[in-house]
């Protein structure tokens, strides 16, 4: 070429051009788009797929200008930036005279393998390319099946696994295991044992993957059972398909497709690294394909065989893959002669020679062409004519002309926004989860309990007592909770040691959120968990197999009980989730919301039997509840009785809540009235706000009765008055104010608190910051006021000595009888419970089962054959008369106690009742 240089040829620059057009690629996907006339990608893109594909640019050039590939090779070095164009240049002319024309032999294989291994170090490990390096390792097995020799071995196809294992990731990461292992200390057994189990799973893993034929798992050994060469359906399984490709098995082959396997195997490395997986997101989308430069392809050198191979593989297997091959050689491939179909362009034409390959190559593919993929140019020297053209040229050429491959991905498609878009959707998505999370955990008070409810003002829900559901609480509640947690999970072990118990779960529903805002408010609702964890206990250690196991659920209705019919309906979920839950105890305040609350329990089918209730209409219009305490009507007879026998004028004023909601006041003021009146005392009904009332509308004048202010004010109403005055209200915190207002006028009144008022007597601050004035009142348990005998000593033996013995302490124990009337309720259940398994083991315990058994704890009517089935409870004598619509004990006691000097005198003032030891007094009433 003289002073031209490789280059000096006319066309040189639109060649240079289309060759550097040909290694961008699109911004996205891999359908070409059109060329200008610049050789330059316009925006259009082909829609067509047929069209994909890059073309094998065949040179045919004079033997004066056989240094063009190497001017090209030096350009793709040098482009812009630096290394972004990987590109290989194997020398064929180390390796002429191998091959033949015709046929393929053993030969033209080993030829075209000894190519592409050389392809595949330089594109493979370029030092300079901008991106990750390209792994080839489907061309590398292949490559390394065909040098293993096993012919002569016994079992050479277990040989030949336990080879392919000790090159694979398993292997090596088998051996990083073990080789950590042997870092340890000797007696670091349990690490041994873990080394032992993880080369048994990578062994395992292995033998799965191997077989070729488990997606994802099998990885590389897949694809050789699914490629189309050489039958692999023949051989069943990896191993025994790579069999054929070792030394002196392949030789037995059709040389032709052992070709096409190492070509095709190339091909696949390359479509694999040029696919961008999810999971590779800090991989660059290669913007540039890789070029393979075959100069001097000839018959002899495997340079003509190859690139027929190229076109073959492409036509049979019809995918893209991202290979440029540029080949130079004095006289075109056989293949590739110049044809009327495919004239042959020269170098000036590039362009329009690369438009026309392109129009034509959708036709050629379906017709299976072997010049399908073939793209042959010319190549002439200038004529004296062309030199000041060609000149003109090189120095465009030779200046700041570079093969470029800056091209970018669009934003969409780039690292980052792969990067960035799945962070920010992870990072929304973990903002959204952890503000619902902590939304949701908010809503279930600050826990993981989905039966736990925050309304904004307090806690409603169940709990097992893992959860602090009294509002507010102090370190005495909180030992009571943990105790019934302790026994809740030991009667879960129990009940799997032994199934054939009954178990039973009880729902403990009280209002748990303070009406003082106090925790010393809920003193009676500590002390009647104290009494079901005492009857809890009592189950955990009986045994008897038809003896019941008891878990306990505390239940928090909200303050004044307004929350019960919210907790009603979601335990109505629960019971349909958990079979064991059969019944609720406990219930708390004869109000309107209470008897809501058991409105909405007897819808669920959940009976109830409630340890402080009293006013009549709970008992009178409920079929499935059950109470142990006297009814109002009981409680008022009583307290006229006693009244008969005090000194002084026989008159009676009446004080009550000024508020209909309180069922229990209205209702007892009613029942106060009409016995007092039986009784010949003169009587007068006065009303007061109560302090935190229930919110219902207030109560009509009746009796002629007088509206007070608040409770102090009915408390002022008895300075000058010498008579009885019954505080029918409540005793926390209305009767500490009624008291406190007498007491501060010098009041003489003869004071009878309800049994309401144990509530305030059950506070100790409450009872002795009022000292001045006695004052008596009606409770439902005379224990632990005087000394417990029969049931009640062991009831308190274990509730003071064994579970809590805070209660012995004087600012632990209360006189409000709670706790005993607890537990009797928790026996009522239980003994139902064991009632079922009596006659038939078999008989479920159900709620409705445990509901019609309730009915059976009564005395024998006389000439019964049954046994006496009533319960002789800490607070009396259990018994509802064998009559199904009886749902109070018959003849419960009433004791009347009395509080001097702000202590709670030993001694009962009176008592009415059936029970094992006292005696009713001659003045009690008969029981209605």
């Amino acid at each position: 070429m003289g002073r031209t240089g490789p280059l000096g040829f006319l066309g040189a620059d639109v060649l240079v051009k289309l060759l550097g057009a040909l290694c961008l690629r699109p911004r996205l996907g891999d359908r070409p788009r059109k060329l200008d006339e610049q050789c330059e990608w316009t925006d259009y893109q082909d829609e067509r797929s047929e069209r994909r594909g890059l073309p094998m640019v065949c040179l045919v050039r004079p033997p004066e200008s056989a240094d063009v590939l190497a001017a090209v090779a030096d350009r793709l070095r040098t482009a812009k930036p630096q290394g972004s164009i990987r590109h290989a240049r194997p020398g064929l002319t180390e390796h002429e005279g191998r091959d033949e024309a015709g046929p393929a032999t053993a030969d033209s294989v080993t030829v075209v393998r000894d190519i592409l291994r050389e392809a595949r170090k330089e594109l493979g490990d370029s030092a300079t390319a901008r991106t990750s390096r390209v792994p080839f390792p489907l061309f590398d097995l292949v490559y390394w099946l065909m040098l293993q020799d096993y012919d002569g071995r016994d079992d050479p196809d277990g040989v030949l696994r336990r080879a392919i294992r000790r090159i694979s990731l398993a292997e090596r990461f088998s051996s990083s295991a073990e080789d950590a292992v042997k870092q340890l200390p000797e007696n670091q057994g349990i690490w041994k044992v873990f080394s032992l189990l993880v080369r048994g799973l990578t062994l395992l893993t292995f033998r799965v993957a191997v077989t070729g034929r488990v997606p994802v798992l099998s990885g590389r050994y897949r694809w050789f059972l699914r490629q189309p060469h050489l039958a692999p359906e023949m051989s069943g399984s990896f191993v025994r398909f790579a069999r054929r490709l070792t030394e002196g098995q392949w030789q037995e082959e059709a040389p032709e497709y052992v070709c096409r396997l190492l070509l095709n195997a190339f091909l696949e490395d390359l479509r694999r690294a040029y696919r961008l997986r999810p999971w590779r997101v800090w991989r660059r989308r290669r913007m540039t394909y890789p070029v393979l430069l075959l100069d001097e392809v000839s018959v002899g050198n495997g340079g003509y065989r190859l690139l027929e191979l190229v076109n073959s593989v492409r036509n049979q297997v019809g995918r893209f893959d991202p290979l440029l091959v540029v080949s130079a050689s004095p006289a075109p491939p056989p293949d590739a002669e110049p044809t009327s179909r495919r004239p042959q362009f020269q170098a000036e034409q590039a362009r329009a020679a690369y438009v026309a390959w392109q129009n034509q190559l959708e036709r050629d593919r379906r017709e299976r062409r072997p010049t399908a993929w073939y793209l042959p140019i010319g190549v002439r020297p200038p004529s004296a004519a062309d030199e000041p053209r060609v000149q003109q040229m090189l120095d465009t050429l030779g200046g700041d002309y570079r093969f470029r491959g800056q091209v970018r991905p669009p934003w969409w498609a780039s690292r980052w926004t792969r990067i960035g878009v799945p962070v920010v959707v992870v990072a929304l998505v973990a903002a959204f989860v952890a503000y619902r999370s902590h939304d949701v955990y908010a809503a279930r008070c600050g826990s993981d309990n989905p039966w736990l409810t925050w309304t904004g003002t307090e806690c409603v829900g169940t709990t097992d007592g893992a959860q602090d559901v009294f509002q507010p609480s102090d370190a005495t509640i909180r030992q009571v909770e943990a105790v019934v947690l302790d026994q809740n999970h030991r009667a879960e072990q129990l009940h799997r040691d032994h199934p054939e118990r009954p178990y039973i779960t009880l729902v403990v529903l009280e209002a748990l959120t303070s009406s003082n805002n106090l925790a010393e408010g809920l003193t009676s609702e500590r002390e009647s968990l104290e009494g079901f964890a005492v009857a809890q206990l009592r189950q955990l250690n009986a045994p008897g197999s038809a003896d019941p196991i008891v878990r306990l659920l505390i239940a928090n209705a909200g303050r004044n009980m307004r929350e019960g019919v919210r907790v009603a309906n979601q335990l109505r979920q629960q019971a349909e989730q958990d079979s064991s839950i059969v019944g609720v105890v406990g219930l708390d305040m004869s109000s309107t919301p209470t008897q809501q609350t058991i409105a909405a329990l007897t819808n669920a089918g959940l009976p109830m039997v409630a340890s402080t209730l009293s006013a009549d209409p709970l008992a009178d219009l409920n079929p499935m509840y059950f109470q142990v305490t006297p009814q109002n009507r009981r409680e008022a007879a009583v307290a006229a009785g006693f009244a008969t026998q005090l000194p002084g004028p026989r008159v009676v004023r009446v004080y009550y809540s000024d508020d209909d909601a309180d069922v229990y006041s209205t209702n007892l003021r009613d029942d106060v009235v009409k016995s007092f009146q039986d009784q010949g005392f003169q009587v007068e009904a006065r009303a007061f706000t109560p302090d935190g009332g229930l919110g219902g509308p207030a109560s009509h004048p009746r009796y002629g009765e007088t509206l007070l202010g608040n409770a102090g004010a009915a408390g002022r109403d008895t300075c000058s008055y010498e008579g009885i005055a019954f505080f029918a209200g409540r005793g926390v915190p209305d009767f500490g104010q009624f008291l406190s207002s007498a007491a501060q006028c010098g009041s003489r009144a003869t004071v009878i608190g309800d049994d309401d008022v144990t509530r305030f007597v059950a506070d100790q601050g409450e009872r002795q910051r009022n000292r001045a004035l006695p004052y008596y009142y009606l409770s439902f348990a005379t224990s632990p006021v005087t000394e417990p005998k029969g049931a009640a000593l062991d009831f308190y033996t274990t509730l003071d000595q064994t579970l809590f013995p805070f209660e012995q302490t004087p600012e632990g124990r209360s006189y409000d009888g709670h706790a005993a009337l607890a537990y009797d309720a928790a026996q009522v259940m239980i003994v139902a419970a064991a009632y079922l398994r009596e006659t038939a083991a078999e008989i479920p315990v159900t709620p409705g089962a445990i509901w019609r058994e309730i009915t059976a704890i009564h005395t024998s009517r006389p000439g019964a054959k049954q046994v006496n089935k009533f319960l002789e409870g800490v607070t009396g004598t259990i018994d509802y008369g064998g009559d199904i619509g009886r749902n109070v004990p018959q003849n419960k006691p009433v004791a009347v106690m009395g509080v001097a000097g702000g202590e709670v005198d030993k001694s009962v003032h009176g008592f009415c009742g059936a029970a094992d030891g006292p005696v009713s007094d001659t003045w009690c009433p008969p029981d209605s």
